[in-house]
């Protein structure tokens, strides 16, 4: 498979060309959102390796992870309660908390090197998340979807690199398909739980949301087109 260092350098490009695109297209050119639309694709391309449960793609994916998660709460709070510093304060400690300890706790225990986070479902739900979160905390639904199409772009992005270095030699030598071809394409994984999961929550956000994100893909492919 490939490196963290190759996945992070496509990640990276893919938030350059990413931000290229959207102020060629004139779809925005504000400043900082599109350095969260840059963060989105590069911590879209390393967040498959989650599932490794230790080393650096662990800790750097889980690490962005929590501080993504943060970010949005503190903004969240500081927007609707701006006076009340304490309850800011704890609610955005207590996030930190709960996503590296309790949710990084429980993510290594019930998984493994490329399941179900090497996956098509895992790209999606990905991308569900972020427009969910995004949306309700603190982006136009516009901008929730774009950050969402960044994620998924970086999170498929990683996937292609794997399945890349799984099926081309790159040492000369005669080519032998690397046991990983074709794990990173996958629809499911061999965990009926995992899947039930995963599957049920990808269900749960399109149900909620299916009117809003059909809208706004007829608005994005609208806009690449003309």
């Amino acid at each position: 498979m490939a490196s963290f260092r190759t996945h992070i350098s496509f990640g990276i490009a893919a938030g350059v060309l990413s931000i290229i695109g959207l102020v060629s297209l004139a779809v925005t050119k504000e400043p900082s959102f599109l350095v969260v639309l840059f963060v989105m694709a590069a911590l879209g391309s390393i967040l498959p390796d989650m599932d490794s449960d230790s080393g650096i793609p662990f800790y750097v994916a889980f690490g962005s992870l929590t501080v993504v998660a943060t970010t949005l709460t503190f903004f969240s709070l500081y927007r609707d309660v701006p006076s009340n510093w304490r309850v800011i304060i704890t609610a955005t400690l207590g996030t930190a908390v709960f996503v590296w300890v309790i949710v990084g706790h429980f993510f290594k225990r019930f998984t493994r090197h490329r399941g179900m986070a090497h996956s098509l479902p895992a790209a999606l739900l990905a991308g569900l998340i972020v427009f969910f979160l995004a949306s309700r905390f603190y982006f136009t639904d516009q901008e929730a979807f774009l950050l969402a199409v960044a994620m998924i772009a970086g999170f498929l992005i990683h996937l292609l690199l794997d399945e890349i270095y799984a099926a081309v030699n790159f040492h000369g030598k005669l080519f032998v398909p690397n046991k990983a071809f074709g794990s990173a394409f996958k629809l499911r994984s061999d965990n009926m739980l995992i899947n039930l999961a995963v599957f049920g929550v990808i269900v749960f956000l399109i149900a909620g949301n299916v009117q809003r994100l059909w809208g706004l893909a007829e608005g994005f492919w609208k806009t690449i087109v003309d």
